[in-house]
């Protein structure tokens, strides 16, 4: 409980201060009440129906078309609210706080969207998309491919009997990969639905889902003698659920994602909100 309210504050500060010096316009509160409403709706029919994770998606798809701020508040106030449905907790604050990380690192690393005319030849910009998304997602991919593999090495080198390589360093090491590949990029990603498709993928299940087995750890290590075996052994049985979770909101951006992103940048453009570079 002490460690989730320390990751409540550091989680709300940040984005209090950003408003209090900004003085935000009432239309920018607005636009993300209705992207949390919709995430928060989106999330609940998934959540009993099919576990396609559409509520990760949406958030990750406010940050990318809105920015880091819009993404981060949408994310936080959506799994406030979502929780009221699906029960509070002290696992409430730690999913805020990775549902607004998702949403701000979309809106850090993701271009402006570009807009279709009605004149647009909608294929080949299609086929182009495809082909740069595949170019430009190879380089994190192998990056985060390559770390694995250093990781699966030093497994082999320094693991004790009866460990298993499947848990931490699947995380870990995925996420070195990732910044790694972030670093030396100089250029934001282009937004197309194979960038966002492959960035909601792996940032889901690394950043996430990374996250969440560690809050598991914090409410539940009472009950175990062994506190690093404990975290070992989440970061194990978390895995399915893990990959599962990224695959579906992967899903839902693939298919809606594009289409989404440009809606927003049409209002965005319209009402003249929350102006990106």
């Amino acid at each position: 409980m002490f460690i989730s309210t320390i990751f409540l504050i550091i989680s709300f500060v940040p984005l209090i201060l950003l408003y209090e010096n900004r003085k935000p316009q009432a239309r920018e509160i607005v636009i993300i009440s209705v992207m949390s409403a919709f995430t928060v709706i989106a999330n609940l029919i998934c959540a009993y129906t099919i576990p396609f994770h559409a509520g990760t998606a949406m958030v990750i798809l406010t940050g990318i078309a809105l920015g880091a701020r819009a993404g981060f508040a949408t994310g936080a106030l959506s799994r406030f609210i979502c929780n009221f449905f699906m029960t509070q907790g002290t696992w409430t604050v730690w999913e805020m706080l990775a549902w607004g990380l998702l949403g701000a690192l979309a809106g850090v690393l993701f271009s402006k969207v570009e807009m279709l005319g009605i004149l647009d030849n909608k294929n080949k910009y299609k086929k182009e998309a495809k082909k740069t998304g595949i170019q430009i997602c190879m380089i994190p991919l192998l990056c985060i491919f390559v770390c694995e593999i250093i990781g699966y090495v030093l497994y082999l080198l320094g693991s004790h009997t009866g460990e298993s390589f499947w848990g931490w360093r699947i995380y870990v090491f995925g996420l070195i990969g990732m910044l790694v590949s972030f670093l030396f990029r100089k250029n934001k990603l282009p937004v197309n639905f194979i960038t966002m498709t492959v960035f909601t993928f792996l940032s889901v299940f690394i950043l996430y889902g990374g996250i969440m087995n560690f809050a598991a750890f914090t409410m539940t290590q009472s009950s175990y003698n062994d506190s690093v075996g404990a975290l070992k052994m989440l970061y194990i049985t978390g895995l399915p659920y893990d990959i599962g979770h990224a695959l579906g909101a992967a899903i839902c951006v693939f298919f809606i994602g594009e289409s989404i992103v440009r809606k927003i940048e049409r209002v965005r453009i319209k009402y003249g909100i929350i102006k990106r570079k």
